[in-house]
């Protein structure tokens, strides 16, 4: 089987908090057992290593980069390789001088059960405790995984805070030569290589890191495919009031800035916020069934945006797909319009005892949230993509000799999770393409996973009528995650453009003192409105134009039954 590898690139400390979710859901839910392998193939991001004491090892195939003192407890060259000693504070060297080593910080009760592993089946509570991204680190990481910016720290006075400062960046030693050599010594080792998932963070001078990150790439490895998540905190830092709207607004330049840069050097790129609107505020927090999170804390609202983005790429992850990299993004891409938006539905919500015929029959709104700012992701003339996790096919509906009311609904003659959850789509979405995948095995929220589902979310992630006892772990739930292509994109890029059209010459001298002359900052935003009317084609689908495909067998679908019930009798 070809692995057709993929290379993983987080820039800026909210990235990495999304990061650090991805990787232990990953790792928490391998399955070991033989007689249930995985449907995923984790060789695509993973890859194999051997210590120098021969010990095999199995690392994320990922690049990290992130600010002086973002660390924590964790050594920049990670503690796989080279663990840390125990031993005296103090050592002596052989010329005779006594060194005093630096205090380390205390770890937290996860941290200190990990080397134990019994940590994943216990209820621990990071929420106090989580301050970095390291803090609540399963994985463990490649002594190349991590690149730390000495010139910045994290929280410091020093801010790394506009687009220009990463751009320039790139330019010294640690980037251009070090950066650039660790993709290329991660490029040679795989067999099939093709292409980078890029997450960043949006909102400060990362957005221009990357950006001259994806140059080198593009350059380089022109033929492989980019997909990218730009990521906006669910909060700003809080600041001296009379500074606030300062900081607002170079927020906006570099959403701006960003969003064009990544027209031009992505694949695909899709924005994520749990916040509704995203710019210059992040907005009221999304809302979502069965789950209370606090969206002040970035451990809560990263974990769920690192769900929806694990289970997006899943098409191109699994053992039994056909699908690359470079066709998922092609997908979306057909009219000019390297944009997409995103959506969720955590944990999916089919009760205990129940069916998924019933469940769909009785879904009342859209089946999923929408997690890409000023973003309400619509009901027709759509391209999206699908992924549904945790559903077995055992739940699909009654036999035949129970089947009772069920056997009068079309869905009925459904026969898997993916023709019922195909054909649902098909009738309650008008004049969309639609592409879906399921899997079997449900995402796994195992410790260091926070705890945000409310008490009527079981063990298995099924909702019951009664509450689930105190000390219960919940080791996995289902969940579905979309992408989405319509003129709810062009609204999102427009209302961007109109934010950043309102920013004065004040708003803009950071940048300018940063490098950055006034005429590209125009040049930008004219590029950023050009990249709304490029998806006028796309937006322009009608019913001569798009094709209903239903895989369902035994059934016909006509025009007026989209506009219809789901299970609506025929």
């Amino acid at each position: 089987m070809e692995t057709r590898e993929i290379l993983s690139l987080q820039f800026g400390h909210y990235s990495n908090f999304i990061g650090t979710h991805s990787w232990n859901i990953q790792e928490t839910g391998f399955a070991y057992n033989s007689k249930t392998p995985s449907e995923i193939n984790h060789d695509v991001l993973f890859r194999e290593g051997v210590t120098l004491k021969g010990e095999v090892t199995y690392t994320p195939r990922l690049l990290l980069v992130d600010l002086k003192g973002s660390l924590g407890t964790l050594p920049e060259n990670g503690t796989l390789y080279d663990p840390p000693t125990h031993s005296s504070t103090v050592e002596t060297w052989k010329q005779g001088v006594e060194v005093k080593k630096a205090d380390k910080l205390p770890k937290n009760q996860f941290q200190e059960e990990l080397d134990t592993h019994n940590c994943l089946k216990k209820n621990v509570r990071l929420d106090s405790e989580v301050h970095v991204w390291s803090d609540f680190l399963y994985s463990r990481f490649h002594p190349r995984t991590v690149n730390i910016i000495k010139q910045y720290a994290h929280g410091g006075e020093s801010e790394f805070d506009v687009f220009p400062l990463g751009a320039m960046l790139w330019k010294t030693d640690q980037f251009e030569e070090e950066f650039a050599d660790k993709i290329r010594n991660y490029v040679e080792e795989c067999d099939s290589f093709q292409g980078f998932h890029v997450t960043l963070d949006a909102t400060n001078g990362f957005s221009g890191l990357t950006s001259s990150c994806l140059e080198y790439i593009n350059d380089e490895y022109e033929r492989k495919s980019v997909l990218a998540f730009p990521v906006i905190p669910s909060r700003y830092v809080d600041d001296e009031e009379e500074r606030r709207p300062l900081k607002d607004s170079i927020c906006v330049m570099n959403l701006a800035l960003a969003f064009e840069m990544l027209r031009e050097r992505t694949s695909l790129f899709v924005p994520l916020c749990t916040g509704a609107t995203g710019w210059r505020k992040p907005g009221e927090p999304r809302k979502f069934h069965h789950v209370s999170y606090n969206h002040n804390l970035n451990y809560h609202s990263s974990a769920i945006l690192a769900s929806a983005l694990d289970t997006i790429t899943l098409k191109h992850r699994l053992k039994s797909s056909h699908y690359s990299l470079g066709d998922f993004c092609a997908y979306f891409n057909t009219h000019g319009r390297a944009a997409a938006a995103a959506s969720v539905c955590l944990p999916f919500s089919l009760s205990k005892n129940g069916d998924f015929i019933d469940c769909l029959d009785n879904w009342e709104g859209p089946l999923t949230q929408s997690i890409t700012p000023n973003c309400t992701i619509g009901t027709d003339k759509l391209v999206q993509m699908f992924t549904l996790r945790g559903i077995w096919e055992d739940r699909l509906k009654r036999p035949l000799s129970q089947a009772n009311k069920q056997i009068l609904m079309p869905a009925y003659n459904c026969n898997t999770v993916n023709e019922m959850l195909s054909f649902y789509l098909s009738c309650n979405y008008y004049f969309c393409l639609n592409n879906v995948t399921t899997v079997a095995q449900g995402i796994s929220v195992k410790t260091p996973f926070p705890d945000i589902f409310d008490e009527f979310v079981g063990v298995d992630g099924n909702i019951c009528a009664d509450s689930r006892r105190r000390d219960a772990v919940i080791e996995s739930v289902p969940i579905l995650a979309g992408l989405h292509s319509g003129v709810e994109i062009g609204s999102m890029l427009d209302s961007l453009h109109q934010e950043a059209k309102k920013l004065r010459s004040p708003h803009k001298q950071q940048f300018i003192t940063a490098g950055l002359e006034e005429m590209e900052l125009s040049e930008s935003l004219d590029k950023l409105l050009e990249l709304k009317v490029r998806g006028s084609a796309e937006e322009g689908l009608n019913d001569q134009s798009t094709e209903l495909q239903i895989v369902t067998p035994n059934i016909i679908v006509h025009k007026d039954f989209l506009c219809g019930s789901f299970f609506l009798n025929l």
